[in-house]
């Protein structure tokens, strides 16, 4: 992401933590499921009205070749794990249910940690972990 993205970003981002993480992580999910790069579903998406790519007319990106990569093993793979838990659960899951996603558990702590640093994931008063 450059610098223009991440201000952009920034100035959509909710002032209210709680608030910002839901919307991060409705944004994320809109991305993954919706907005794709490969084969979009401008069908299904909820602002498909204002989308600045479908007013251009749908143009072929143009730019350089973005690198790919590599998703075994990274953090960003132990997080989407994490939250793939949270998210499948009706409520807040224990620690064990997390801890069983990835067997590196320096690794899956500082995904945790950075999940909770991030507001996507909240720890409860009895100690368990849920989705803002």
């Amino acid at each position: 992401m450059t610098k223009a993205e991440r201000e952009v970003a920034a100035a959509l981002l909710p002032e209210d933590p709680p608030t910002a993480a839901t919307w991060s992580v409705a944004v994320m999910e809109l991305g993954a499921l919706v907005c794709r790069a490969d084969r979009p579903r401008c069908g299904d998406c909820p602002v498909a009205d204002l989308c600045a790519w479908r007013a251009a007319g749908r143009p072929a990106y143009d730019g350089p070749p973005r690198p790919v990569q590599t998703y075994a093993g990274t953090d960003r793979q132990v997080r989407g794990r994490l939250l793939a838990v949270l998210r499948d659960a009706p409520g807040s899951v224990p620690r064990d249910r997390l801890d069983a996603v990835w067997d590196d558990p320096v690794q899956r702590e500082r995904c945790l940690d950075s999940l909770l640093v991030d507001g996507l994931v909240v720890r409860t008063g009895d100690g368990r972990y849920a989705l803002p």
